[in-house]
């Protein structure tokens, strides 16, 4: 039978999605169909999704109309209890095949790995692609994940938001299926008042076309393409430049369908607000751009994202600009007040607020992070002033958690503070390491620029961590609520960025956290690296767990990513095979000998013998000559040249191979001699990496 091939198209329309679920959720739809359709084997070409705040929508290009039909074989029960030793159908062959409708006769015995059964083959008719994805999808999109969830039709059916179509077609096929009580079709619907109403996909070519008549830009990526031009010529013509922010520009592309930019202005008052307080205002609570004059002093106007172009009577400007308005007033009021306190007056009050109710206060925690502070500033040699300045934020650096401003915008907590001690007239080194003393945040956030700024944050995060691990709160699972993790990542950042001579013991030492804040380090470490490139293969290769499974946790964090960027390069080498098989095949001898090892120490020492092998006494000499160069690399941390002092042992190791006998029945000195010798030859070897782990591994992969 010959299969038709044709795209499919499934859309799910639905009330507006929060912004910053929709392109997760059209991953996990695309992931959805496509291991639909390749858990039922209909062949199907590439597929791409498209989210916005009304739809989620995927599109596989060739998908087969319908499965293959295929033979299959219907094990039944054991054959020796399904024939009769005459090799007739007993009671349990027939019940079978009672059970399966067909004839006892056409059973035969079926050879298993498991043993003999009865059985018998049929052909399977294909189902096709319209019974697969009526049966498959509705439970599987029933169950995508997300953050919050919406139930309707009095509780009956829950999803993200309340479903109102969904479109389903094959080519121009519609196929007929139900998703949360709605039958699917082959209309969508437009934008909500750029279009008359519903409109009519005639096919999955058609669809992009079709919904931009209707007012819809389907692609994300289109979309903010547009916003972007947009922002772009609106700055230009309010005579000043646009305040880049690229996750506000992806937030605000999944906020609309139809985009459009609009121009609005505040009272230049406002200016005497910081600039992070204006931004903030703007950026967090209504979605709009900051606009800056060509020496980068704010603009009192700015720039809000609009479901349309369209804005002729000024609405939707004047409704900007009145929560602009009201929102920045509220700002000044709080900025004012927690100006009439100095910040410092706050201390005592940090006795107040619980940090962790089994750990104790917020002003518990700014006394150790000030020990911690001066703890790591001695450690890594910084000098006194640099010292006294991190201590003194680290003394501060909660305050402005108990300020107004920092409650009504918690996004600027530790900003605010820096800010107050700078409008205060203190030291600029201390408020600046308060500013920025939670960076980063995240995995895209700035590091600390000061020298203070990061012993405070690294201080602080040390805390955290060393705290509440020791009252059991340990992440597990992907559950980290404390943002623990997240934590050790910002700590590897700033130590790795700045060079300190830091390894992940010395930073539970530094924090008094023991084994467990060691442990919890050196696995977070390892997921680290591979946040940041590394593949499982090279990390085991510098971490050398076949070798010593707990030296690396000693090695300074900037020494583990040093070894890292050589190992990463290795593969690209010509002897990149004989490199990985040199370490392997001295272990291989050493391993296999034991015991001929152990019955040459019963009758010889090492000692007693006198190498007289030339490839024996080039390769010891080679060893002890490298030795000190060896150390000096490593020092250096110069690990491509340690891998090419290494690959110059592929031909006197080869040559040792062929000349001498390892093990030597006859010779047990011998033999006791030439092991020591491997015993070396394996020591330099193994000393920076085991090669061993990137075996047959000569294209690098990401997994």
């Amino acid at each position: 039978m010959r299969v038709t091939r044709a795209t499919l198209l499934l859309e799910i329309g639905c009330e507006e999605i929060p912004a910053r679920m929709i392109s997760g959720a059209s991953r996990e739809l695309e992931r959805c169909v496509v291991e639909i359709l390749d858990e039922a084997r209909l062949e199907h070409g590439p597929a791409v999704s498209w989210g916005g705040p009304r739809r989620l929508a995927v599109c596989v290009e060739t998908v087969a109309g319908r499965q293959e039909d295929r033979d299959e074989q219907i094990l039944g029960p054991p054959a020796k209890i399904a024939f009769r030793d005459d090799g007739s159908p007993a009671p349990a062959a027939v019940g079978f095949a009672r059970k399966q409708g067909i004839d006892p006769e056409r059973l035969t015995r079926i050879e298993t790995d498991r043993g003999s059964y009865v059985g018998y083959e049929r052909r399977r008719k294909g189902r096709t692609i319209g019974a697969v994805i009526a049966d498959q999808l509705p439970a599987r999109v029933g169950s995508m994940p997300f953050p919050k969830s919406m139930r309707w039709a009095e509780g009956t059916h829950r999803w993200v938001r309340p479903v109102h179509w969904v479109v389903a077609l094959h080519g121009k096929k519609t196929l007929e299926l139900s998703l949360f009580g709605i039958a699917s079709g082959n209309l969508s619907a437009g934008h909500r008042f750029r279009s008359a109403g519903t409109v009519t996909i005639k096919s999955p070519q058609n669809y992009i076309t079709a919904l931009e008549r209707a007012g819809v830009v389907v692609e994300p990526a289109k979309r903010r393409k547009r916003i972007a031009a947009l922002l772009a010529d609106a700055a230009t013509q309010a005579g000043g430049a646009l305040v880049e922010d690229p996750r506000l520009l992806d937030e605000v592309a999944d906020l609309v369908e139809w985009p459009g930019v609009v121009l609005g202005h505040f009272d230049e008052n406002f200016l005497e607000l910081p600039t992070e307080l204006l931004s903030t205002t703007l950026r967090h609570h209504q979605k709009c751009f900051s606009l800056v004059d060509r020496d980068g002093r704010a603009l009192p106007a700015f720039l809000a994202v609009t479901n349309t172009d369209d804005d002729p009577n000024g609405h939707i400007r004047r409704g900007n600009e009145w929560v602009v308005g009201g929102r920045l007033e509220d700002a000044r009021f709080f900025w004012r007040e927690d100006r009439r306190r100095p910040l410092e007056t706050r201390s005592p009050d940090l006795a107040g607020m619980v940090f962790h109710a089994k750990v104790g206060n917020f002003a518990d925690k700014a006394t150790r992070v000030e020990a911690l502070a001066r703890r790591l500033g001695e450690t890594i040699g910084l000098d006194a002033t640099t010292i006294d300045q991190a201590a003194a934020a680290a003394r501060l650096c909660k305050n402005d958690l108990l300020t107004g401003t920092v409650g009504e915008f918690p996004e600027l907590q530790g900003q605010v503070g820096g800010l107050m001690l700078r409008a205060e007239g203190q030291p600029g080194a201390v408020a600046q390491a308060v500013y920025e003393h939670y960076r980063p945040a995240g995995a895209g956030d700035s590091l600390p620029e000061s020298a203070a700024g990061r012993v405070v944050a690294t201080a602080d995060k040390l805390d955290s961590i060393a705290s509440l691990i020791g009252v059991g709160e340990i992440p597990t699972g992907s559950r980290d609520p404390l943002g623990l993790r997240r934590a050790g990542s910002g700590v590897f950042r700033i130590v790795g960025d700045a060079g300190w001579d830091l390894s992940v013991n010395g930073l539970a030492e530094l924090c008094s956290g023991g084994e467990p804040v060691a442990g919890f380090f050196a696995e977070r470490f390892k997921h680290y690296l591979r946040e940041t490139g590394a593949t499982p293969n090279e990390i085991r290769s510098v971490s050398r767990p076949e070798i010593d499974p707990a030296e690396w946790r000693d090695w300074p964090i900037a020494d583990v990513a040093a070894r890292l960027e050589s190992i990463a390069g290795v593969r690209d080498r010509g002897d990149f095979e004989q490199l990985a098989d040199l370490t392997k095949r001295v272990d291989n001898i050493l391993t296999k000998g034991a015991a001929a090892f152990t019955k040459a120490e019963e009758a010889a020492k090492a000692s007693e013998f006198e190498e007289d092998q030339a490839a024996a006494i080039r390769l010891r000499k080679k060893i002890d000559a490298d030795s000190p160069e060896l150390d000096r690399l490593i020092g250096e941390q110069s690990y491509a040249a340690v891998i090419d002092l290494l690959a110059a042992y592929v031909e006197p190791v080869e040559q040792f191979f062929v000349d001498a006998l390892v093990v030597d029945e006859d010779d047990p000195a011998a033999t006791l001699a030439r092991r020591d010798l491997l015993r070396s030859l394996h020591d330099v070897l193994t000393r920076c990496f085991d090669l061993r782990e990137l075996a047959g591994q000569a294209v690098r992969k990401g997994s």
